[in-house]
């Protein structure tokens, strides 16, 4: 019961805070009046935390004051003491400091592009960028101060990181964050320009910038292919059926099937709806005739549906006489 008792007496006191100095050494002399501890050796030091780079940004709340010895943080990323003072980390070599953290600038945003922007930093020798807050694998971008990103999804946001650097380390890591344009009438995207969007606003229609003929007739006069539609979103199921059907050569819906162009090989002849959506937006894709254009529905036997592209007018006309051929695809 009475080592019970002295145990627990122990233990309560281990969580007991003593305003009182303490001296550690081997001579039983008392702390110095200025400090709370104070250690003397004459063959022994004191050994703090040591810690490399990118753990010191893992450390919770770090304190003012805060010191630690990083071993990779000195010149020529030797080890050296640092000190966490005014919101960073400090190397404490002479006149050595990390750089502060750069300050986010205004972004520029495209709809698969966004070219990152931040503010100069003093004592800074370059930066550092990347997709994750991982100053290690980061890129070297020297003394630039942007960064263009691209291959990104339209109508998204995005985090990245920035980190400020000299010869005595880095600095806190810069957080940024942008967001790339949405789906737009008219942009340069998918090997053409958008002129439609669905009401999802993440699908729609793209036409490529030039004709793919200017004189390919619709193929298979007199034969009935059927099972074409004239609606918007139809082009594509109507251009592989009428290559299904139709062995002949040259014609329009041929053309636009077995097109590659920007790197892209799904391009289709457009619907009738497809076609004079085109054509309200022609002026913004531009390089059209004002000639009549074939579209990818069918009529009858002897005709196909075509639009002209100087009235806008559209009708009905024979598969044999030659039109010309704009080639879109979706996405």
């Amino acid at each position: 019961m009475k080592a019970s008792l002295i145990f627990i007496s122990i233990f309560m006191l281990a969580f007991i805070s003593v305003p009182a100095q303490v001296a550690v050494n081997t001579d039983g002399s008392a702390p110095d009046m200025s400090s709370m501890l104070d250690v003397a050796s004459t063959n022994k030091g004191v050994l703090l935390p040591r810690i490399a780079y990118a753990g010191l940004f893992s450390i919770a709340g770090p304190a003012e004051g805060l010191l630690v010895y990083c071993i990779d943080c000195g010149p020529g990323e030797n080890g050296s003491l640092v000190i966490f003072t005014n919101g960073s980390w400090s190397v404490l070599n002479t006149n050595c400091l990390l750089p502060v953290a750069p300050d986010e600038g205004a972004h520029e945003s495209a709809l698969t592009q966004i070219v990152w922007h931040w503010n100069a930093v003093p004592n800074a020798s370059g930066y550092k960028w990347n997709t994750s807050n991982d100053p290690v694998s980061s890129t070297d971008i020297g003394n630039n101060l942007s960064y263009t990103e691209t291959g990104l999804t339209p109508n998204s946001l995005y985090t990245r990181y920035v980190w400020a650097y000299n010869t005595c380390g880095s600095s806190n890591t810069a957080s940024l964050s942008h967001q790339t344009l949405p789906y737009s009438i008219g942009a340069n995207y998918g090997g053409g320009i958008i002129f439609y969007i669905d009401g999802t606003e993440n699908h729609g229609l793209i036409a490529a910038t030039s004709d793919q003929s200017t004189g390919a007739s619709w193929g298979c006069a007199g034969t009935l292919i059927g099972g074409t539609s004239t609606g918007i979103g139809t082009g594509q199921a109507n251009t592989s059926t009428i290559v299904g059907f139709c062995s002949e050569t040259g014609i329009a819906a041929r053309i636009c099937h077995d097109l590659e162009l920007n790197g892209f090989d799904d391009w289709f002849l457009p619907s009738l709806d497809e076609l004079a959506q085109i054509f309200i937006y022609r002026n913004i894709i531009g390089g059209f005739s004002t000639e009549y254009y074939f579209s990818s529905s069918e009529c009858d036997a002897n005709k196909a549906w075509e639009k002209s592209f100087f009235m806008g007018d559209q009708g009905c006309w024979f598969k044999n006489v030659p039109h010309y051929v704009r080639a879109v695809r979706a996405f």
